[in-house]
């Protein structure tokens, strides 16, 4: 979204300025609305929200072993059930998850997260 701004910025920029600019002020404010959106989606979700480095505020590593734990269907760590903090039901069955921002993720559309 931000790159369509930065291109209709760049246009309104170089149509003004004229001369190379036409093409050169596109170009550049597209190229910075990309660099915006790439930050903006790891933020929203890949970087899991970008608090603390990490979902759950970090000091863990998503692939540790838990045996035979489940997983959290949004990021893919495994969450000991025991100790899990974060947990809904869904079509009779209990999922865990890592952090509110996981759990949160799977309330809004359960389905695109269950096999």
């Amino acid at each position: 979204m931000l790159c369509c701004l930065g291109l209709f910025v760049g246009f309104a920029l170089g149509s003004s300025l004229g001369g190379p600019w036409t093409l050169i002020a596109p170009a550049i404010g597209f190229g910075l609305g990309l660099v915006g959106d790439a930050k903006l989606m790891r933020r929203s979700h890949g970087g899991h929200g970008g608090l603390g480095g990490g979902c759950c505020g970090g000091g863990h590593v998503h692939d540790e072993d838990h045996g035979s734990d489940p997983r959290d269907p949004i990021c893919g760590m495994k969450v000991d059930e025991k100790t899990a903090r974060y947990k809904t039901e869904f079509e009779g069955k209990t999922y865990y998850f890592c952090s509110h921002v996981c759990m949160s993720e799977f309330k809004k559309d359960p389905r695109r997260y269950v096999q």
